[in-house]
C-alpha cells in the first residue's frame, strides 16, 4: 500500500505498543493513538491511557499523535506533556457548530488555546515544546511500566 500510494501513510486506532512497533515496521510515516472516541468498543483503554507506553516504545522512531478525549487545553497539555507530537479535537468544534454555526468553531478553538495558553503558564512553561512529563502529576494507578 504505502508503494502504491506514494504519499503520507498515517494509521489511526492505534493502542497497543505491538500495533504502534508493527506501525513503525512497515514504514508508516506516522501513528495516531486513539479508541474511535470509544464508539466501537465502549470498553477500549482511553487514548491517554495508552498513550505513554506507546510512546516510550516508538516515540523516537515515529510520529505520534493523539485523539479522543480532549475537550480542553488542559486535555491538550496532558497529551502533548505525555509525549503527544499533538492532537486531533473533533466534539469541541461540532458542539460549537451545532450552537453557533462557524462563529461557534472558532469560539471552541479560542477556548481550548487559551485554556492551553493558561495550563502551560501555571505550569511555568511559555513554549509548547517544553512541556513533559515533569509538569504533570501522575496519580500511582495510572502508572504503569511506562513509568522513568
Amino acid at each position: 500500500i504505502i508503494k502504491r500510494w506514494g504519499g503520507k501513510v498515517i494509521l489511526k486506532g492505534i493502542q497497543d505498543v505491538e500495533d504502534a512497533k508493527m506501525a513503525v515496521k512497515t514504514g508508516a510515516d506516522a501513528i495516531i493513538v486513539s479508541n474511535h472516541g470509544g464508539r466501537q468498543l465502549d470498553g477500549a483503554l482511553s487514548s491517554i491511557r495508552s498513550l505513554p507506553s506507546i510512546i516510550d516504545a516508538v516515540g523516537d522512531q515515529i510520529e505520534v499523535w493523539m485523539d479522543g478525549g480532549i475537550r480542553s487545553g488542559q486535555d491538550v497539555a496532558k497529551a502533548v506533556s505525555l509525549g503527544a507530537k499533538g492532537v486531533m479535537i473533533g466534539r469541541p468544534f461540532i458542539y460549537g457548530l451545532g450552537a453557533m454555526g462557524q462563529k461557534g468553531v472558532s469560539k471552541a478553538l479560542d477556548i481550548i488555546h487559551k485554556e492551553l495558553d493558561t495550563t502551560m503558564a501555571l505550569c511555568g512553561e511559555r513554549d509548547i515544546t517544553n512541556m513533559t512529563r515533569d509538569n504533570l502529576l501522575i496519580p500511582k494507578d495510572f502508572r504503569g511500566d511506562w513509568e522513568k
